[in-house]
């Protein structure tokens, strides 16, 4: 995670944070961001992407709130859908996209806020059974990798925005 992303997170209250004693009696703080999860296995989470490292249109990051932030997740994985790289968080099966799925196979993106801050994908059926599988998910148990960069350049940025930046600068 970039320096500015992590900035970002921790005004947000979106890290976690733990400390840890080794062998020789050493404390050692571990820290980490928000996870997203393009599976149900432990492998499949990955550290929450910066919108410039991707292209997208909306706000720089300095000035997100955390709502601006969602919207940009959501576009994320909408792209990491399009692309076959998500399944459900809780059963597994791939995520499908398109507006005239099958109700088992509509889904939400959510977002999480416990000991696990992240994003997830998970099927409309699937979110009953969710909370006992995110019961005693740490992030500190996970080794997330580097999120797969999807281009949003293409992305409409939210109304509000495109109001806001012609007030600004017409």
């Amino acid at each position: 995670m970039d320096g500015e992303l992590r900035a970002w997170c921790e005004r947000e209250g979106l890290m976690r944070y733990a400390a840890i004693g080794d062998e020789g009696g050493e404390a050692i703080e571990l820290v980490r961001g928000p996870l997203v999860a393009l599976g149900p296995g432990d492998g499949d989470f990955v550290e929450a992407s910066h919108p410039a490292a991707v292209g997208y249109p909306g706000k720089p990051l300095a000035t997100m709130t955390l709502d601006d932030y969602n919207r940009f997740i959501c576009c994320w994985l909408e792209a990491a859908v399009a692309a076959g790289d998500a399944r459900c968080i809780q059963c597994g099966r791939l995520i499908l996209a398109g507006d005239d799925l099958p109700d088992p196979e509509t889904w939400d993106a959510i977002f999480v806020e416990k000991e696990l801050v992240g994003w997830m994908i998970v099927h409309f059926d699937c979110k009953k059974k969710l909370a006992k599988k995110l019961k005693g998910l740490h992030p500190f148990d996970l080794a997330p990798r580097e999120a797969p960069r999807y281009d949003l350049s293409h992305v409409e940025p939210p109304a509000e925005e495109v109001a806001t930046d012609a007030a600004e600068h017409g």
